[in-house]
């Protein structure tokens, strides 16, 4: 393939130079004759206009050796207090301008203020929580373009997710969830022997379940296996970066990774929470029928009529609905705020774990407060 060689044009126009590209802008051309055009152009030390318009010629093919010009260009003409206008090129060639000056902007805020921030734990607090809500706020701009039919989200990226958040946790939510009955249970029975009320095991078990260790249990659950995986897999395409290449070609790595993480979470949770309670509720007959001789039917008829109430089920629901959206995006967080080394990731994933399960319990703890001063319970 024959590649045409560089050509910069330079055009006054009053106030402002248009600056014309042509040619083939590929590494292989030489660039001598524009190197030289363009160091006449910018050697005077004052200069009449006050703008520059930068151009490309449709036709022309370009790479990486482009860019490099166009940011010494801009770097050149901004030190002389001329302005620079790059809206006449290609949205792509703005794009990939746009992400060197974000890649720029973060490595010298980086570096200048990385020891003032960790010198103490007030101003990391203060950037680790600015740094959330700017990853908040982007994840309900997602949303919202997901609602108006304009997200990159692919929804079979949003089933697999369901199916390793949901199906593929069955084994462990129902382990942990009929231990949980199972404990409550014998706990219970141990003082309700004293009243002879051993019956009421069955209310125990039910309502503790359906208010609060079903959705609880599931959501620690998910917060060391999902949360973890989430946090693990966003930080390690980070490291090898993958999510940088995303941007590049211009797709939302929020749309395209962080989006169906966490809407998967957060519809799986609930679902999960229901199960969790039926087979938690199971652990408790297991008790009361082996160990108390109670009947299975005399066991549940204590079990309805203690949830007659379903409030009782539905406030659960909603604390699962929160701890999944808290656990989704904690997880999502800390893998695309990995640094740039194994270390960094492994205390990503730590993080999120520990993160998650704070935030969860004192989630719960406001929904409890919350409940009560509005006389729900």
């Amino acid at each position: 393939m024959t590649l045409k060689p560089k050509i910069l044009q330079i055009t006054q126009n009053h106030q402002c130079v248009d600056l014309t590209l042509s040619g083939d802008w590929v590494i292989r051309m030489e660039s001598g004759l524009v190197q030289e055009k363009w160091s006449n152009f910018i050697s005077p030390k004052s200069f009449l206009f006050e703008k520059c318009r930068f151009q490309i010629d449709s036709k022309s093919k370009w790479d990486s050796s482009l860019l490099v010009f166009l940011l010494k260009a801009r770097k050149e003409l901004s030190e002389r207090n001329i302005g620079v206008d790059f809206s006449g090129l290609p949205e792509k060639i703005q794009n990939l301008l746009a992400f060197a000056d974000a890649r720029s902007t973060n490595r010298r805020n980086f570096g200048n203020d990385t020891l003032d921030y960790e010198s103490n734990s007030l101003g990391l607090f203060l950037l680790s929580l600015q740094q959330f809500s700017t990853f908040w706020g982007k994840w309900l701009w997602s949303v919202t373009q997901l609602l108006m039919g304009r997200s990159y989200m692919r929804f079979t990226d949003f089933f697999v997710a369901c199916r390793d958040c949901g199906a593929s946790a069955l084994p462990i939510v129902t382990l942990i969830a009929f231990l949980t009955g199972l404990t409550m249970a014998f706990v219970g029975s141990v003082q309700l022997e004293k009243f002879n009320a051993t019956i009421y095991v069955a209310d125990l078990v039910s309502l503790a379940m359906v208010r609060e260790m079903g959705a609880l249990m599931v959501a620690i659950v998910m917060a060391g296996r999902t949360g973890a995986s989430f946090a693990a897999e966003l930080g390690s395409m980070k490291l090898r970066e993958e999510i940088d290449s995303l941007r590049t070609f211009g797709i939302p790595a929020m749309d395209f990774l962080v989006l169906p993480r966490t809407l998967a979470l957060f519809f799986m949770t609930p679902l999960l929470t229901l199960y969790a309670d039926v087979v938690g509720i199971l652990g408790g007959l297991t008790v009361g029928t082996q160990v108390m001789d109670f009947s299975s039917l005399h066991y549940f008829e204590q079990t309805q009529s203690a949830l007659t109430n379903m409030w009782e089920v539905y406030s659960g629901l909603i604390k699962s609905l929160a701890f999944g959206l808290i656990i989704g995006l904690i997880g999502c967080y800390k893998g695309m705020f990995t640094g740039n080394n194994s270390t960094s990731l492994g205390k990503s994933v730590t993080s999120s774990v520990v993160v998650s399960i704070t935030l969860i319990v004192i989630c719960d703890a406001c929904f409890e407060i919350f409940f009560s001063f509005m006389g729900y319970r």
